[in-house]
Order: structure tokens, then sequence, then C-alpha cells
């Protein structure tokens, strides 16, 4: 499919490849900015989210906190009504009629739905508004924690949930009720007479949050100080009364402000807390809910630039493809004259254009008028051509007359009986003729040892006992060929530098092998070795293609190499001052082709 897609973009006019290239660099920056955005905007928006539904979250717990506030100074109002006092400390002319006008003061709070007093007499009243009737014994609330825990808090509000008492303290209720519950004093003793119990249906706290909850998946839940839920109302299986629970038990809510994993989704949850009954208002939102409305109208918003961008660039790409591409449809169309062999057209550009094109439309017509030229001369070049032959079948004369002149030489020396003499001009005819080679640039493993044999035993007789050497080569390897002379300049380059001031004998180490499919060289001396910065300049002479000022048959064999085996052979040149120099050549087996 790739292959198909770029075959495609390969056969289109480079107009089109512009257009194409403009669109994609425009949609791809275009995306990148987006996603930048979206992260950043993203990012902010949970903050915003998250600070909005805590707000939200006071703003119904301070409701909540103003009822229950209410509700307690109702308490203290008939704590200091002369009829409850009546009531908990009886008089001879009292009647529980009497309580009978503080029914009217329930009907004005409508959101109050059971009163009820005792006193420790065992008298027991009660007001309903909500058609629940029936209290428990007073002798029956005595005997409860509930009772202790109003007696501990010496006539101070305390608030819970009806539900998570362990009796019964209306007998027929109608509705799920939290109640404020506090300690009646008589005002003559000052002792303990009775106990106030105001409720307040469930519901009526739900209403407060249940417009909050319209359009969410949402949850809000009330919580006692010691991790009881009160009250839950949620938009979402997902959010119950049990996962509400979990939470709490983690201590997940340690904070206002929350994000968390739950089920794969992320959740955001606030808290806030209710003073008056130390109780905590929770909300929990699903996050991606929450910002989904903001981020859709971003996403829209995006698409409309998107498209004016669009359309923008392909004006504006239409424009200039047309304008860059004119000049190569000139050059084409011309190229096309000079294939049918008129090669004096030439192309006509704009003289004050001097962008890539109108460098390329020059070079064009110079190197047309060049190609001119140059037909012109192919005569010329041919004559020169079959001249350079003649000199060269002309130079092969010469070679063989030295060879004469140095067997004649070698004939005379064995005749005087000089063994020594003509055994330096046999290494001497030998090297020659190795050396030219009749010619080739090739010649087998087995030749060049033989070369290097016949070097290295004439400058033994030149350095006497202060040169020593060893030649291993592996018999396996004999047969193949390389190119000629790549491995006499290095040991010439051991011979001169290494014995260059140097006290000791000087031993030169010569081994060939086969590594797999490469042929291996080595050629290693203990001569003085080079430093650092002599072997980095070899290295930088090898690797440039600087004209060399220095080793100049290192860089000869260098350049042969890289001639006939390209980059598939490797020149490996390893020194230390003082411990001699090492020379590793490997070269491919049969890359090059001797008949060529």
């Amino acid at each position: 499919m790739l292959l198909k897609l770029k075959n495609y973009f390969l056969r289109l006019s480079i107009k089109y490849k512009i257009l194409i290239l403009f669109y994609s660099i425009i949609v791809v920056t275009s995306l990148v900015l987006a996603l930048f955005s979206y992260t950043i905007s993203t990012n902010q928006l949970k903050e915003e989210v998250g600070n909005l539904l805590l707000r939200d979250t006071k703003r119904i717990a301070a409701s909540i906190d103003f009822l229950q506030r209410d509700v307690n100074e109702l308490s203290s109002f008939l704590f200091l009504d002369q009829r409850v006092q009546n009531f908990i400390s009886p008089r001879p002319d009292f009647t529980k009629y009497s309580l009978e006008p503080l029914a009217s003061l329930l009907a004005s709070k409508d959101y109050i739905s059971f009163i009820m007093l005792y006193s420790f007499q065992g008298d027991k009243y009660y007001f309903s508004n909500d058609n629940s009737t029936g209290v428990a014994d007073f002798y029956e609330l005595k005997s409860t924690d509930f009772f202790k825990q109003i007696i501990k808090n010496k006539g101070a509000p305390i608030w819970l949930s009806l539900n998570s008492l362990p009796f019964t303290l209306i007998a027929k209720n109608n509705y799920p009720k939290i109640a404020m519950a506090r300690l009646l004093l008589d005002f003559n003793t000052y002792e303990p007479a009775g106990v106030l119990i105001i409720c307040i249906n469930i519901p009526t706290i739900e209403k407060i949050y249940m417009e909050d909850l319209k359009e969410k998946e949402a949850c809000f839940f009330i919580a006692d100080s010691n991790n009881r839920i009160i009250s839950l109302e949620s938009t979402t299986p997902q959010f119950t009364a049990t996962f509400a629970q979990k939470l709490l038990n983690e201590n997940i809510l340690s904070r206002e402000n929350e994000i968390i994993t739950a089920n794969s989704s992320k959740l955001l949850i606030t808290s806030s807390y209710i003073p008056t009954s130390n109780w905590r208002l929770v909300s929990i939102v699903s996050l991606e809910n929450a910002i989904n409305a903001i981020r859709n109208s971003f996403v829209l918003l995006y698409i409309r630039v998107l498209i004016l961008c669009l359309i923008f660039a392909f004006i504006i790409s239409m424009y200039f493809s047309s304008m860059l591409t004119a000049p190569l449809q000139k050059l084409v169309s011309s190229m096309k004259k000079v294939r049918q062999g008129n090669f004096r057209e030439q192309v006509n550009i704009d003289p004050h254009a001097s962008d890539e094109i109108a460098i390329l439309v020059c070079e064009y017509n110079n190197m047309v008028e060049k190609i001119n030229q140059l037909i012109n001369k192919v005569l010329k070049l041919e004559i020169h051509k079959k001249e350079a032959e003649l000199k060269a079948l002309e130079a092969q004369i010469n070679p063989h007359f030295l060879y004469n002149t140095l067997d004649t030489i070698f004939w005379k020396a064995e005749k005087s009986h000089d063994s020594e003499i003509s055994e330096m001009i046999y290494s001497l005819s030998r090297l020659f003729r190795l050396t030219l080679n009749r010619g080739s640039e090739f010649i087998q493993v087995k030749g060049e040892k033989e070369l290097i044999e016949h070097y290295l035993f004439l400058q033994s007789k030149r350095y006497k006992n202060k040169l020593q050497y060893s030649i291993e080569i592996d018999p396996e390897i004999l047969d193949h060929y390389i190119p000629k002379l790549i491995l006499q300049p290095f040991v010439e380059n051991a011979i001169v530098h290494g014995m260059e001031n140097s006290t000791t004998p000087t031993f030169i180490q010569i081994t060939g092998e086969k590594e797999g499919e490469n042929l291996c060289f080595t050629i290693k001396d203990n001569g003085i070795g080079m430093s650092k910065m002599q072997l980095d300049r070899i290295k930088d002479l090898l690797e440039s293609g600087k004209e060399a000022t220095f080793g100049y048959a290192i860089k000869n064999v260098n350049e042969r190499l890289k001639l006939y085996y390209e980059t598939h052979f490797k020149l490996n040149i390893q020194s230390q001052p003082g411990q001699g120099t090492e020379v590793k050549l490997i070269l491919p087996i049969d890359y090059i082709s001797v008949e060529s």
C-alpha cells in the first residue's frame, strides 16, 4: 500500500507535489498545535471544573448548615418557652393542651417534620408535620447510648440520622429523618429535666442539591463524623452507597478537591464541611462528562479554523506552485528538444531571478553549450587515445630490456662465484617482474608474498643485522587475487620509519589468513611507533579527500582500495610510541573481477 502511494506521488507533477506537501505541513502543524492546545486546555478545564464543583458543594453545604443553625436557634427558643418548662417541670394547672400553640410555630417552619418532648418524669409529647405518629417511651430512650450522649453534651445540640439509632424512636415514620437533640434544664433547679428532639425529613435536605444533579452523571451524599452515610442521591448506577462507603473507608476524601480513577474512568470528588453538625457534604462527578461539553466546543472551533486554513492554503499553494513550476516546464520542453539532437536550444528566464530554479536553468544552458563544445572535441580525444595506446605498447619494450640486462649481470656474477651479488640481482629482477606484473593491476596472494620476500631480502642485505622479518601466509589463500602492491608500501614504511633512531634490531611480522568471507593481512613491527597526533594525522589523511603532503604511499594504497572495493574493505592502523605499529587490512574475497 505504501509502495503504491509512493509511486503515485512520484508520478505527480511538481505543482501537485508542492500542493500536497503544503497541505501536509499545514495539517500536521495544525494537529500538533491542536494536541498541544488540547492538553493545556484539558488541564485547565480539569482545574476550573474542580473549582466550580467545589464552589457548588460549599454553597449547598452552607445551605444545609444554615438550615441546621435555624433548627438550633428554634430549639433554644423552645428551651426558654414557659410552656415547655411547665411540661418538663409539671405544675398543678398544666395540661398537654397548653402546648398546642406551638403547633403554629411548627407550621411556619415547613422544613421541620417532627418535634418530640420528653420529661424526666416519663411524660412525652410530639408534633408531626408529615403524618408520622408514635414515639418511644422515655424509659426506653433513657437506656440507650443516644440518651447518654445527650446528657454528656450538657444541653449542646447534637445531630444524627434516625436510621443510625439501634432502636425505633418514631413508631410510624413515613420518611427517613435527621434529628437535632438536646438536653432541657429546669430553670428553678438548673437540673436536667427533659429532652427536645427536632427532626427534618432527609428528602427536604436532598431537594437542596437535587437541582445540581440535573443533566449530570453525578452523586451527592452526606456523611457524619463517624463516616456513616446519612443521605445519598445519584444519577448513575456507578455511584452507589457501597461505592461511597468505600471512599470513606479508604480516607480518599481527605482533601477538598481530588481526582481518582475508578473502573477505568476519572472521577472528580469534592467535599465541604458542615460545621453545625460536624458532617461533610461530598459530590462525585465524572470528569469526562464534566468537561465534555466544553471540549466538544473546542473541537468544533478547531475544525472550523482548520477548514478555513485549508482553503487559504489551497489558494496560496496553487499560486506559488504555478509560479515555481513555470520555469521548470520550460526546462522540460527544452530537454525534449535536446534529446532530439538540438543542442543549440536555450531556456529564457527572467534575468533578475536568482533562486535555485534560476541557477538550475542557467547551469542547464551552460551544460548544453558545453556539450556542443565537447562534441567538437570528440574526434580529437579519440586521436589522443590511439596515440596513448601506441605509447603504452612502446613502454612495454623497456621492461624487457631491463630484465635482459639484469639477467646478464646475474650470470656474470655467477661465473665470478659471487653468490651474494647474484642472489641480490635475482631478487631485484623478480621484484621488477612482479611489480610490473605484465601490466595487470591484480596479482595472486602468492605473487604479492614473493614480491615482499624479495623486497625484504634486498633490505636485509642493506641493513644487515638491524632488520629481521617473518612472513606467514595461510596456503589456503595463496591463489586468491588482490590488487598488486598493497602490502609492500606498509612494509617499506615499517623499515623506513620504524628503524628511524632505533638502537635495537627491527622485527617485521607479516601474516595473512582467511576470516569468514574476507582476507586478513597484518603487518606488525617493533619500531619506534607513532604518537597519537601522528596517528590522527594519518587517519585524517585516509578519511579525507585532501591531497597528501606526507604518507603518499599509504594514501595511494587507500585510494586504490576504494576504487576496487568501494566501502567493502577495512584499513586499520594502531601504534603507540616505543611500542611499534600494526597495520591490519581486511579485503572481501572474490569481490573484484580480475578479467575487468
